[in-house]
Protein backbone atom coordinates (compact mmCIF):
# COMPACT_ATOMS: atom_id res chain seq x y z
CA UNK A 1 0.00 0.00 0.00
CA UNK A 2 1.14 3.41 -0.84
CA UNK A 3 0.37 6.94 0.73
CA UNK A 4 0.69 10.27 -0.94
CA UNK A 5 3.84 11.67 0.39
CA UNK A 6 2.27 15.44 -0.36
CA UNK A 7 0.24 13.92 2.18
CA UNK A 8 2.01 13.16 4.66
CA UNK A 9 4.23 16.01 4.41
CA UNK A 10 1.11 18.07 4.57
CA UNK A 11 -0.18 16.66 7.94
CA UNK A 12 3.21 16.56 9.52
CA UNK A 13 2.62 17.17 13.23
CA UNK A 14 -0.49 14.87 13.69
CA UNK A 15 0.98 11.99 11.47
CA UNK A 16 4.09 11.95 13.64
CA UNK A 17 2.71 12.14 16.85
CA UNK A 18 0.36 8.78 15.67
CA UNK A 19 3.12 7.23 14.10
CA UNK A 20 5.44 7.67 17.13
CA UNK A 21 2.63 6.58 19.63
CA UNK A 22 2.07 3.47 17.42
CA UNK A 23 5.02 2.14 16.67
CA UNK A 24 7.76 0.63 18.72
CA UNK A 25 10.74 2.20 17.13
CA UNK A 26 12.12 4.49 13.82
CA UNK A 27 15.20 4.13 11.59
CA UNK A 28 16.64 7.33 9.86
CA UNK A 29 19.50 7.68 7.67
CA UNK A 30 22.52 10.18 7.53
CA UNK A 31 25.98 10.29 5.84
CA UNK A 32 29.75 10.34 7.23
CA UNK A 33 31.29 13.28 7.12
CA UNK A 34 34.93 13.85 6.91
CA UNK A 35 37.25 12.96 9.50
CA UNK A 36 35.49 10.11 8.68
CA UNK A 37 35.47 7.68 11.45
CA UNK A 38 33.52 4.69 12.42
CA UNK A 39 33.28 4.96 16.57
CA UNK A 40 31.73 7.15 17.27
CA UNK A 41 31.03 8.09 13.71
CA UNK A 42 31.03 11.52 12.39
CA UNK A 43 27.46 12.46 10.43
CA UNK A 44 26.48 14.89 8.74
CA UNK A 45 23.28 15.57 11.18
CA UNK A 46 24.88 15.39 14.40
CA UNK A 47 22.87 18.46 15.87
CA UNK A 48 19.85 16.96 15.12
CA UNK A 49 20.91 13.53 16.33
CA UNK A 50 22.25 14.54 19.21
CA UNK A 51 18.58 14.93 20.71
CA UNK A 52 18.09 12.42 20.22
CA UNK A 53 20.85 10.30 21.29
CA UNK A 54 19.29 9.91 24.95
CA UNK A 55 16.74 7.26 23.07
CA UNK A 56 19.89 5.36 20.15
CA UNK A 57 18.74 1.37 20.29
CA UNK A 58 21.13 0.92 18.03
CA UNK A 59 23.76 2.30 14.76
CA UNK A 60 25.05 0.73 11.63
CA UNK A 61 27.58 2.21 10.36
CA UNK A 62 28.69 1.42 6.58
CA UNK A 63 25.00 0.20 6.14
CA UNK A 64 24.60 -0.80 2.74
CA UNK A 65 20.45 -1.62 2.71
CA UNK A 66 17.59 -0.07 5.14
CA UNK A 67 13.75 -0.50 4.22
CA UNK A 68 13.41 0.32 0.94
CA UNK A 69 16.63 1.12 -0.22
CA UNK A 70 19.81 -0.47 -1.30
CA UNK A 71 23.09 1.57 -2.35
CA UNK A 72 26.54 0.99 -3.25
CA UNK A 73 27.59 3.81 -1.48
CA UNK A 74 29.63 3.26 1.82
CA UNK A 75 29.08 6.51 3.90
CA UNK A 76 26.03 6.00 5.25
CA UNK A 77 24.79 5.48 9.11
CA UNK A 78 21.47 4.00 10.41
CA UNK A 79 20.29 5.28 13.24
CA UNK A 80 17.64 3.31 14.97
CA UNK A 81 15.68 4.74 18.28
CA UNK A 82 13.04 3.73 20.52
CA UNK A 83 9.45 5.56 20.26
CA UNK A 84 8.18 7.33 23.59
CA UNK A 85 6.49 10.45 25.14
CA UNK A 86 10.03 12.53 25.22
CA UNK A 87 11.06 11.75 21.06
CA UNK A 88 7.15 13.18 20.29
CA UNK A 89 8.28 16.16 22.38
CA UNK A 90 11.52 16.70 20.71
CA UNK A 91 9.70 16.39 17.15
CA UNK A 92 7.26 18.97 18.34
CA UNK A 93 10.13 20.72 18.39
CA UNK A 94 12.01 19.57 14.79
CA UNK A 95 11.46 20.62 11.47
CA UNK A 96 9.13 18.00 9.08
CA UNK A 97 11.45 14.84 8.98
CA UNK A 98 9.61 14.47 5.80
CA UNK A 99 11.15 17.17 4.06
CA UNK A 100 14.61 16.75 5.00
CA UNK A 101 16.31 18.08 1.96
CA UNK A 102 14.69 21.30 2.54
CA UNK A 103 15.56 21.51 6.31
CA UNK A 104 18.91 19.52 6.85
CA UNK A 105 17.72 16.40 8.17
CA UNK A 106 18.49 13.62 7.90
CA UNK A 107 16.74 10.38 5.49
CA UNK A 108 14.40 7.62 4.82
CA UNK A 109 12.41 8.10 8.27
CA UNK A 110 10.55 4.25 8.89
CA UNK A 111 8.69 3.24 12.12
CA UNK A 112 8.42 -0.28 12.85
CA UNK A 113 6.38 -2.56 14.98
CA UNK A 114 7.43 -5.58 16.17
CA UNK A 115 10.73 -5.23 14.56
CA UNK A 116 8.96 -4.67 10.96
CA UNK A 117 9.04 -1.81 8.97
CA UNK A 118 5.39 -1.21 8.58
CA UNK A 119 5.95 2.98 7.61
CA UNK A 120 8.61 3.49 5.12
CA UNK A 121 9.71 6.61 3.54
CA UNK A 122 12.24 7.13 0.30
CA UNK A 123 13.10 10.74 0.61
CA UNK A 124 15.07 10.94 -2.26
CA UNK A 125 11.61 9.43 -4.59
CA UNK A 126 8.90 11.07 -2.38
CA UNK A 127 7.16 7.52 -2.03
CA UNK A 128 5.97 6.46 1.32
CA UNK A 129 4.75 2.64 1.74
CA UNK A 130 3.28 1.07 4.07
CA UNK A 131 2.43 -2.81 5.23
CA UNK A 132 0.38 -4.68 7.56
CA UNK A 133 -1.71 -1.41 8.43
CA UNK A 134 -4.31 -1.92 10.93
CA UNK A 135 -8.00 -0.95 10.79
CA UNK A 136 -6.66 2.24 13.34
CA UNK A 137 -3.77 2.80 11.23
CA UNK A 138 -6.78 3.25 7.79
CA UNK A 139 -9.40 5.29 9.58
CA UNK A 140 -6.64 7.52 11.17
CA UNK A 141 -5.57 7.90 7.35
CA UNK A 142 -8.79 8.53 6.05
CA UNK A 143 -10.13 10.97 8.94
CA UNK A 144 -6.61 13.38 8.50
CA UNK A 145 -7.29 13.70 4.91
CA UNK A 146 -4.30 10.96 4.17
CA UNK A 147 -4.76 9.38 0.85
CA UNK A 148 -3.78 6.01 0.35
CA UNK A 149 -3.71 3.29 -2.96
CA UNK A 150 -3.97 -0.07 -1.90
Amino acid sequence: MSIYYDDIANNYELLVEYLIKSSDSFSVITNLKKPYSKIPPNCEHDSVLELLKPYLVDQIVNVKEWPGTETKQNHKVLNMYRCCKQVRMIFTELPNFFLPFQHGLPEDICFYRDSHSWFTTISHERLVFISGASKEDLAFFSKSGIRYRI
